[in-house]
């Protein structure tokens, strides 16, 4: 689709002095290229799991233009300082704990919370405290061997019925700049008190299971988060990010983390209803790319050879 629309699209990590090698996506096929000049690249690249490999391929970019950003992705990896950057700029989040020894109190006064790894992604290492658990200090983390210091949010006690219930929205920027927001996705899960889809719970859009007030109120909550967005640095290069939100006992949503590789599981939802969810998904998936060439055909308009 986008061969059609005359952007030409390269897949690779092999990258040196602003040049990729790697497969070019025509009409018809992949094609292996080498060497090609990039004008602008989009990072969805395993930073953590592979992270020699991700510093070879920063270095390798040289003086192309990367969305989304390494500092909004470094910022959003860092639960603790993406929180309180958050709560800066007045987006309310639950309250959070950093030291240790502040652990047991915190919890006897909320009831219940979360220790979490600091850097942590897939819900792995995340677990449901009471008081009377075990709070370690550190956590492993998504990087096998590699314990991370943990942290303690407050727990938000979920709808009726339900042992967690959270819901992922995916902001994106259009190629113009204003915020789009995908189709809400809700995951539930009856008994695992960490709704994730990595970890086995149910996915399903959230018009089919929320009500209006609840929908609203997300979206009220995703365009606060949006703008709160657009006053981080390089805010124009942020292309897109994945909102987690949980839903308390009156439904109301609940932001708990910003994620910049964002799986926003609009394919879960159009392997399920095709004709709903197709078009919106291969709409998603392009977006980011639009926005790219959008900003770098409006640097050359500013800055003509």
């Amino acid at each position: 689709m986008l061969a059609n629309r005359g952007l030409d699209l390269i897949f690779g990590d092999q990258l040196s002095d602003g040049h990729m090698s790697g497969f070019r996506a025509t009409t018809a096929a992949w094609e292996p290229v080498h060497n090609i000049r990039l004008d602008g690249a989009h990072d969805r690249f395993p930073s953590q799991l592979r992270a020699q490999r991700y510093s070879e391929i920063q270095a390798g970019l040289g003086d192309v233009v990367m969305g989304n950003p390494l500092g909004f992705t470094m910022l959003c990896r860092d639960k603790l300082k993406s929180q309180r950057k958050l709560e800066s700029i007045g987006v309310s989040m639950p309250e959070l704990i950093t030291k240790p020894e502040a652990f047991e109190s915190a919890l006897k006064r909320w009831g219940s919370g979360f220790i979490k790894p600091r850097y942590g992604a897939l819900g792995i290492g995340v677990a449901r405290v009471v008081p009377g658990d075990a709070l370690p200090k550190t956590i492993p983390g998504m990087v096998q061997d590699n314990a991370e210091p943990a942290l303690l949010q407050q727990a938000i006690s979920p709808p009726d019925g339900w042992a967690s219930r959270t819901v992922r929205v995916l902001l994106q920027r259009q190629p113009h700049g204003d915020w789009v927001q995908a189709t809400p996705v809700v995951r539930q899960s009856r008994i695992d008190p960490v709704a994730n889809a990595a970890r086995g719970a149910q996915v399903v859009a959230g018009p089919w299971v929320l009500d209006t007030q609840t929908l609203n109120q997300i979206t009220e909550t995703s365009t606060t988060i949006a703008n709160a967005l657009d006053e981080l640095e390089d805010s124009d290069w942020i292309l897109e990010a994945g909102i987690d939100l949980v839903l308390d006992q009156d439904h109301h949503p609940w932001l708990i983390e910003i994620n910049s590789r964002p799986r926003g599981r609009m394919e879960m939802l159009a392997d399920t209803n095709p004709d709903k969810y197709l078009a919106a998904h291969i709409a998603a998936a392009a977006r980011p790319i639009e926005r790219i060439r959008a900003l770098i055909t409006q640097k050359r308009d500013l800055n003509p050879a």
